[in-house]
């Protein structure tokens, strides 16, 4: 006569029945292995106690396709026959193990999303650091660049007189004036030159005169766009600048052949 089979080895017949590991049951209901293991022993003082051992049940019978009243039937059966009191919690200290599990077993979108955010942090490090450093070297003058001079120090340089009638176009000249009207970073590349002729720190109120040939890039600040003043042929002129890709700046090009348009009326 074959002999009658536990509660618990009934649901480990279930489980092994459906191939299943306790390890599996373990991500999906995070419960320890350990309370499943005694779970399949019968062996419920291992269990925290009370409500928590029949959630334990109820969780396991329904990972295995067990019916879950038929569960906490035999449960209550078995925990009688042993003499243990169904409400008692334990006193003894447990370390709570219903939501830890092996980091191996994390699931992919969450080591994704995980990675995208360790991404983004590090980009954000990124972005301000080259930030601080543009600005940390355009703050500190260089032999190669010399600071912008003021009015007083350029007698040669002057300032468009504030007359009412603008003075009229030239042609054939193309007379380019930089002026701060407070502290700006400011860079410009004459003619299609791939280093710049300037690149520096432009104090409130200075100036820079530049004559190409036929065109002038000039780049600033993105932050202190309006900090620029641009004079062309001595007359005041409207600019747009566009962004710079991938770095906090923005420029405009201004051409020889079509700046009128860009002349204030």
């Amino acid at each position: 006569m074959a002999m009658a089979v536990s509660f618990g080895e009934q649901l480990r017949l279930a489980r092994e029945a459906r191939g299943i590991t306790l390890k599996d049951i373990s991500e999906q209901t995070r419960i320890s292995t350990q309370y499943l293991e005694a779970i399949e022993k019968d062996e419920y003082k291992k269990l925290p106690g009370g409500i928590f051992n029949r959630s334990f049940i109820k969780a396991y019978a329904r990972s295995v396709g067990f019916d879950e009243n038929e569960a906490l039937d035999a449960y209550k059966r078995t925990a009688d026959s042993q003499g243990n009191d169904l409400d008692d919690v334990s006193s003894s200290p447990h370390k709570f193990q219903v939501l830890t599990y092996d980091q191996s077993a994390r699931s992919p979108l969450v080591t994704a999303l995980l990675t995208g955010i360790v991404l983004l942090i590090l980009s954000l490090g990124i972005y301000a650091a080259l930030h601080w450093y543009m600005n940390r070297n355009s703050s500190t003058p260089t032999n190669n660049q010399p600071l912008a001079n003021t009015p007083a120090e350029t007698p040669n340089q002057t300032t468009p007189a504030n007359n009412t009638t603008p003075p009229p176009i030239d042609p054939n000249a193309f007379t380019i004036q930089l002026k701060a009207k407070e502290e700006v970073w400011v860079r410009f590349f004459n003619d299609g030159e791939k280093n710049s002729s300037f690149a520096n720190v432009m104090s409130k109120d200075a100036t820079q005169e530049v004559k190409p040939q036929q065109q002038i890039r000039i780049q600033v600040s993105k932050d202190k766009v309006n900090a620029l003043e641009v004079t062309i042929n001595g007359r005041l002129a409207n600019v747009q600048f566009q962004d710079v890709p991938k770095v906090p700046l923005v420029q405009v090009i201004i051409k020889k052949d079509d700046y009128k348009q860009m002349l204030a009326q």
